[in-house]
């Protein structure tokens, strides 16, 4: 009997990860046929744009969700090896984006798009690209936490202190959207946190599964509703489309590289780690915070840049498929 019930639960766990796997390349081609849409259906980008906001307020909530019965280190860490990868993330690259913006003499708008980028904190699945790249996912985790709530100062000091002369942040509209979008979400996670490990199994299962859908699809509206000015670049400007394309793409690619070459010292582990949490940005997020400091030229970066973001899970999918296929062939004779 027992070893029935073994081989049952042998096989749950199997019908498990399945579903996992499914689900997870399910939302992968999503986010991909997302994003395609958003340019190529007239007036899309028009009808979702309302529900923006809202949706990234969801998206902020909902992805807290499924961290609510890890232990409180876990989430928030002293760790001092998270602070330095944070503190190099929002201070140090920024600091150097900037520097040698000036040195190229790049012309103030640039600049302040690049600090846009490099200034905001990690992605939201960040942890889910550690994880897919097999390295140290509570690690990305609290990165993304600490990240996040910490972009703010770092949004503050560069547009306000660093680029003064040709932008500066309307402080109480900056303020009233932190509350918003950071203070408010991170206080109703707290309340869920103390309560999370008293409610049944099956009810935080039911909880976490729906919260991890329901940000998939907070994401996509969330992606979808700030593309069109981009989209309305795409059309008229489709040279000035591919400069901010490549802008972005260039820039994550560069931090994440730069950054993994920087904290080899620490190992190929924290060095990767590290790596993702500096290349992927909340770039929406920070879009969304800077209201007062935005641009039509920063509305159509940001939507631009929304295309390495909905197109990086499929790509990093592909790539460890890939790298599982080769490891599990057979040598050569």
């Amino acid at each position: 009997m027992a070893a029935v019930l073994s081989v049952a639960s042998n096989r749950d766990g199997q019908n498990q990860r399945m579903l996992t796997t499914i689900e997870r390349s399910v939302a992968c081609w999503l986010l991909t046929a997302a994003i395609v849409a958003g340019f190529l259906v007239p007036g899309l980008p028009d009808t979702l744009a309302p529900l923006a906001h809202f949706s990234l307020l969801c998206l902020i909530i909902l992805s807290l969700v499924p961290m609510g019965r890890l232990d409180f280190s876990e989430v928030f860490s002293m760790d001092g090896r998270v602070w330095q990868i944070v503190l190099w993330q929002l201070l140090v690259l920024p600091a150097i984006i900037v520097a040698a913006a000036h040195l190229a003499k790049l012309n103030g708008s640039i600049t302040a798009l690049l600090v846009t980028t490099a200034s905001a904190g990690s992605l939201f699945a960040s942890p889910t690209f550690a994880e897919l790249l097999q390295v140290n996912k509570q690690k990305a985790l609290q990165c993304m936490i600490l990240s996040t709530f910490l972009m703010p100062v770092s949004y503050f000091l560069f547009f306000t202190l660093v680029l003064h002369a040709s932008v500066s942040i309307d402080i109480a509209s900056f303020v009233s959207r932190c509350v918003v979008f950071l203070v408010f979400p991170l206080g109703l996670f707290l309340v869920y946190m103390a309560y999370a490990r008293c409610l049944p199994e099956r009810m935080v299962q039911a909880i976490e599964n729906s919260s991890r859908r329901l940000t998939i699809l907070a994401l996509i509206t969330f992606g979808i509703g700030i593309m069109g000015p981009a989209r309305d670049l795409l059309w008229a400007d489709s040279s000035r489309f591919m400069l901010y394309l490549a802008m972005v793409t260039s820039l994550g690619v560069g931090m994440a590289y730069f950054t993994a070459i920087v904290m080899y010292k620490h190992g190929i582990t924290d060095a990767l780690t590290a790596s993702i949490v500096s290349g992927f940005r909340n770039v929406g997020l920070g879009f969304v915070l800077l209201s007062g400091v935005s641009t039509e030229s920063t509305a159509a970066y940001v939507g631009v840049s929304q295309i390495p973001i909905f197109l990086a899970p499929l790509v990093l999918s592909f790539l460890m498929r890939k790298a599982t296929s080769a490891e599990a062939a057979p040598p050569a004779l």
